[in-house]
């Protein structure tokens, strides 16, 4: 694979250089570490597909793609075989600005060349799990493989939200190398400044306080439970509304009061007939349903209005990072992070996290000046489920 990818970033160099527009992906400073990233993702990738039983192809997704360096490659790496093994590719990141011109350009000739279409999603925050959900069920059919490179802090246990969300059946296959630590790791360490609370035994000791530190992890629901949540959430947010501002005028159905649209008849009795007739378009107080008032309300739900229901999580451990990380010499929080991340991943089976060797040269990632690194291990880990 490394053969080819050089060959890959030589037709770049040839196609592109010098051209405007193009000197921000040829000329990009970290090029060099995100082709080597990419490299080891996209092997593993390639051992699952050719491991799998079916014969049909899959979208690959890029999560937090950023340039999109591993769409990229990949597109020319799975030439011709967007039958058997890679028929699209979708990039997905929360910015909207990214100079995406070199992909323009990697779409001309895909179609002609048997090159998988790369598709960028721009505005995806990958902690709206729901929605980035939705969208992958509604915009495609095949089974996917979501890879994420060096997702920062709560993202990684997000991107495993959205896999977990999604199903085996529709997401077998996910690639994932965390960028860093949770902050609340890194505040965990440190006392007395966070984390401490009085050590009741011993008056002049403190513990840390590690009952608010987990990071919830999305899990799988059906699409059923999913649509009744959100049906659930939907009233209540419908019940919260007090005015008829709200909600769009019952006569012209623009966003102001009914008592002030300039539709309204100028007889008193046709006037409290419509009043009448859109108080029953307002949701009601308590149960959010629209047809009936809040003492007409035929709910027996106890509180004033429906509760907020959550999706279903698991709660990681991270006091259990800084314990054991302590106490091992063998393995630092950076790898027991993974590892605990890597837990959360809904298999059976088939989960690992892995090593790779990649070792980042400069002085900022090996070396601190106190002496230690909590990240060090972040170029060189991997964790792949399937």
């Amino acid at each position: 694979m490394i053969q080819e990818v050089i060959q890959i970033l030589t037709l770049w160099g040839v196609t592109w250089a010098g051209q405007d527009g193009f000197a921000h992906l040829l000329d990009k400073t970290t090029l060099y570490h995100e082709v080597e990233e990419s490299i080891i993702a996209l092997h593993f990738l390639v051992e699952w597909l050719q491991q799998r039983n079916e014969q049909t192809a899959i979208t690959l997704v890029d999560a937090c793609c950023g340039k999109g360096i591993l769409s990229m490659l990949a597109t020319y790496l799975f030439r011709d075989k967007t039958e058997t093994q890679i028929s699209n590719i979708i990039m997905l990141d929360k910015q909207e600005d990214i100079n995406w011109n070199h992909i323009k350009a990697a779409n001309e000739h895909a179609k002609e060349e048997r090159r998988p279409t790369i598709t960028s999603w721009g505005g995806c925050n990958l902690h709206e799990i729901d929605t980035i959900v939705d969208k992958l069920e509604t915009d495609t059919t095949e089974p996917l493989a979501i890879i994420g490179i060096h997702l920062c802090k709560q993202l990684s246990p997000a991107c495993v939200g959205v896999v977990n969300a999604l199903g085996k059946k529709k997401c077998p296959y996910v690639c994932l190398a965390p960028c860093c630590l949770p902050r609340m790791v890194r505040n965990l360490s440190k006392a007395p400044n966070s984390g401490m609370i009085p050590n009741r035994g011993r008056s002049n000791q403190m513990k840390k306080d590690t009952s608010s530190f987990t990071i919830p992890v999305r899990v799988y629901e059906s699409l059923e439970e999913r649509q009744a949540r959100k049906e659930a959430n939907k009233r209540r947010e419908m019940a919260k509304k007090r005015t008829f501002r709200d909600v769009p005028c019952y006569l012209c159905s623009e966003m102001h009061s009914i008592h002030k649209c300039n539709l309204l008849p100028a007889n008193e009795n046709e006037r409290l007939d419509i009043f009448q007739k859109a108080q029953l378009q307002m949701p009601c107080w308590k149960c959010g349903e629209i047809g009936h008032m809040k003492k007409d309300c035929p709910s027996t739900q106890s509180s004033s209005k429906p509760g907020l229901i959550l999706p279903p999580t698991i709660e990681l451990d991270i006091a259990s990072i800084i314990d054991e990380g302590e106490a091992s010499e063998s393995k630092g929080p950076f790898e027991k992070y993974s590892q605990l991340l890597a837990t959360s991943i809904q298999r059976s089976e088939n989960i690992k996290v892995v090593d790779v060797g990649l070792v980042n040269s400069s002085a900022q990632h090996n070396n601190r000046a106190n002496g230690h690194n909590w990240n060090k291990d972040r170029k060189s880990l991997f964790i792949v489920a399937s």
